[in-house]
């Protein structure tokens, strides 16, 4: 498995972007702080999270309703379960090992330090979950010697879980980000890619631009499923682009009218038996 996410990889990986982004320019109206005023500025402040924006796995929205308006929790489906695992696995190492980096510690001091520190917790397969983490530890650290021994770097080539305020765009006050690099957000998926998926770049990077008035224009989805020789991991570079920026705030535009309008969703036809709320659709 390659690095996850150093510095050259994430910098090779949206270097394709570069020329679209000349083509197509962000408009200024559509920057995150431009929050002040539409299209950014929000009809309703209801501190929705980026993954209920972005999640579009169910295509009514029945699934915010359930959980904003009928106080309903979600069931813990399989793969939801196995997904969250994988994802806590990922990024608790991420931050275990920035964490040594920022205190200036040797990699293989911190290889030792973090690789006791991990305990997966839930009903997920735990066994992948380990595996998902001390690979992602030994990569990450094998990167960062890299860097080092060729460009003489620090060696600190990520912010992990960076904590962003969402309010300004009706977002939640507490958004939480996998991996701010270069000016690049990350996210970590499991699962298959789904267009829908990069939505979440653009939530994070408005959020990012609302806060700290820097533009943010481009993202790296990072799927990271199990495999019989470790961790699969595809990497999708996202440009965050007006039509993007567009769609987001129109989904987010979508769900503040549905809830605030009590307009209850229908029952998605296809629904699929993976839903975590599949059973209360279909009792």
């Amino acid at each position: 498995m390659p690095g996850l996410f150093a510095r050259r990889l994430v910098l090779r990986s949206v270097r394709r972007l570069y020329a679209w982004s000349r083509a197509d320019p962000v408009e200024e109206e559509l920057r995150g702080w431009s929050w002040d005023r539409p299209p950014v500025k929000p009809r309703a402040y209801l501190g929705l999270g980026v993954s209920e924006v972005a999640g579009k796995y169910c295509p009514t929205r029945r699934d915010v309703w359930l959980r904003r308006k009928m106080g309903l929790a979600p069931e813990t489906t399989e793969p939801l379960a196995k997904g969250r695992l994988v994802h806590e696995a990922v990024t608790a190492a991420v931050r275990c090992a920035s964490r040594g980096l920022s205190r200036g510690w040797e990699t293989w001091d911190i290889l030792t330090y973090c690789l006791g520190r991990f305990r997966p917790q839930g009903n997920g397969d735990t066994a992948t979950a380990l595996k998902a983490y001390k690979s992602t530890l030994v990569t990450l650290l094998g990167e960062v010697e890299y860097e080092r021994l060729v460009s003489g770097g620090s060696g600190l080539p990520v912010v992990s879980e960076m904590k962003v305020d969402g309010t300004p765009l009706g977002l939640s006050p507490q958004l939480s980000i996998d991996v701010y690099a270069e000016n690049i957000v990350v996210d970590f998926k499991t699962g298959a890619p789904r267009d829908f998926h990069k939505l979440s770049i653009a939530g994070y990077a408005l959020a990012l631009e609302a806060e700290y008035e820097v533009p943010v224009d481009y993202g790296i989805l990072v799927y990271v499923n199990p495999s019989d020789s470790g961790l699969r991991v595809l990497y999708r570079p996202v440009y965050v682009s007006n039509e993007l920026r567009r769609w987001f705030l129109e989904e987010r535009d979508e769900i503040v009218d549905m809830l605030v309008s009590n307009r209850e969703p229908p029952k998605d036809k296809n629904c699929p038996q993976t839903c975590p709320f599949y059973r209360v659709c279909h009792q």
